[in-house]
């Protein structure tokens, strides 16, 4: 018999193997290495020669034997534990299945960039939104980043709510000058930014190209007119079909009545955006202008129109809707007719074309407990990454996404370039002011007795010019913010 050998087992070898390479692994990532001790068993292993008969004939033939006695070696080795990640707490209103699970994606890049942050992502009912947010500031249980609108950012910015975002922008030397869409009227104040652009958004006219060739029509040119809108609308009315040619004209400002009022020469407030003009006479006229697609011509229907609780332009039975952009990804995903996007038709004499135009924004909570973790969050949505996940939504912030092939074959067949047209040169801001809020709902209750038929179109705007300037008269100098010149 041979001399016995002795050796190490293989499950002891595999067990230093991990170790070494685990801890190498970690440490190369830059972790700090945790001294631990472990025990680790070392078997005696004997090799000896036997004999054995095989098919009746002896040989000899070597046989391992695994003696019972084992030691136990207690060792001190650096493990390294992976980090848990920081989570970073953000808040939004619900705005419909399609638009939540966009912006769901792009947190989940953001993750995927980030394994060192978790977002952890609050969908909230819109109803009382900001008071529930203002309420949580006060009692230190506030997300770390919020949806942010332009009636909240002064009164939030002001009672110190919001982070002013340039810091971190000119330290991190983020590129403002990328941006499609400036967000200077809407979200600096003081001299600070209070948000970080979700995405620009604003007016869509919808055309449902099944009633637009029912009624032996072509898509609409680009330099089409008011008198063109009104002649396609009659066209694709049929009150026996219960069908319309338009909806949403009328919505109030500072939403897609602005257009008409704007292209006939006319505006909502005055230049520094602290008194009501829509007694002037170009507004009154296109107010006059919309009343008269319902009362006159018949061609949009009252209030009490039903639809059965959705949107009209989604039953089918409408030919052209005046929405937001954000309705898009609803539009698409019903996949009930087909669809296209039209220019907004031109005033008959001034030639002027206008489009409502507006962002949302993310803002920092200031008594985050994860500021850079928050920042870095804030500036991937702002920045060409999440704007580009945003692409399906709206109109992205960065021009780079926006003149993008990729862009443009996100929304085919629809043709973007429409909407990108018609923002890029006839873009209008939504009258940003620290109490929009308020003047817009005033606003709103007048306006709603213009298209139930209870008030005539003079006698109410008069009524909201009154309520309006009684608002502004009472805010507070803090509020005030004067438009910028437009440079030439």
């Amino acid at each position: 018999m041979s001399a016995a050998k002795r050796g190490l087992s293989r499950r002891s070898l595999l067990l230093f193997g991990a170790g070494a390479l685990g801890a190498a692994g970690l440490a190369a990532c830059g972790a700090t290495p945790t001294p631990q001790v472990i025990k680790e068993v070392v078997t005696q292993v004997v090799e000896k020669e036997v004999t054995k008969i095989v098919e009746g004939t002896p040989q000899v033939v070597k046989e391992t034997v695994v003696v019972e006695n084992t030691v136990v070696v207690e060792k001190t080795v650096p493990v390294t534990l992976a980090p848990t990640p920081t989570e970073v707490r953000i808040a939004c209103y619900h705005i419909s299945d399609s638009w939540n699970k966009t912006v769901e994606g792009v947190y989940a890049a953001f993750m995927e960039k980030n394994p060192s942050i978790k977002v952890k992502n609050e969908w909230r009912p819109g109803q009382d939104y900001w008071t529930k947010i203002q309420t949580e500031f006060a009692a230190g249980t506030a997300p770390d980043v919020t949806v942010n609108q332009m009636d909240w950012v002064i009164p939030g910015a002001a009672r110190g709510m919001f982070l002013d975002l340039k810091p971190f922008i000119e330290r991190d030397h983020f590129d403002m000058s990328q941006y499609y869409y400036p967000m200077s009227l809407e979200w600096e104040w003081q001299g600070g930014l209070y948000g970080g652009l979700l995405y620009a958004g604003g007016q869509a006219l919808y055309i449902n190209k099944d009633m637009l060739k029912k009624a032996g029509l072509q898509m609409p040119a680009k330099d089409w007119t008011w008198d063109d809108f009104l002649t396609y609308a009659k066209a694709m009315t049929n009150e026996a079909e219960g069908t319309w040619g338009v909806v949403g004209a009328n919505a109030q400002p500072p939403y897609w009545s602005c257009s008409f009022i704007h292209e006939n020469g006319g505006t909502v407030l005055n230049d520094a955006y602290n008194k009501c003009t829509l007694t002037e006479t170009p507004a009154v006229e296109a107010v006059q202008w919309i009343y008269d697609l319902m009362f006159t011509h018949k061609v949009m229907p009252t209030p009490t129109t039903e639809f059965g609780g959705v949107d009209p332009f989604l039953t089918g039975k409408v030919g052209m809707s005046f929405g937001g952009t954000w309705n898009e990804a609803g539009i698409r995903d019903a996949k009930l007719f087909d669809w296209d996007f039209a220019h907004m038709p031109v005033h008959p004499q001034t030639k002027k074309r206008s489009v409502q135009l507006g962002s949302n924004a993310w803002s920092i909570i200031s008594n985050t407990q994860h500021r850079e973790e928050a920042w870095k969050l804030v500036e991937y949505l702002m920045g060409p990454d999440g704007q580009r996940g945003m692409m399906t939504l709206g109109i992205p912030g960065i021009k780079s996404v926006v003149d993008s092939p990729e862009y443009k074959q996100k929304h085919a067949p629809q043709d973007i370039s429409v909407l990108v047209d018609d923002f890029g040169s006839s873009g209008h801001d939504y009258y940003p002011t620290a109490d929009c809020g308020e003047w817009w709902n005033a606003l709103g209750q007048e306006w709603t007795a213009i298209w139930s038929g209870e008030v005539q179109v003079q006698p109410a705007l008069t009524n909201i010019c009154t309520a309006l300037d009684a608002i502004f008269a009472k805010r507070p100098p803090i509020y005030e913010k004067v438009k910028p010149t437009p440079s030439a």
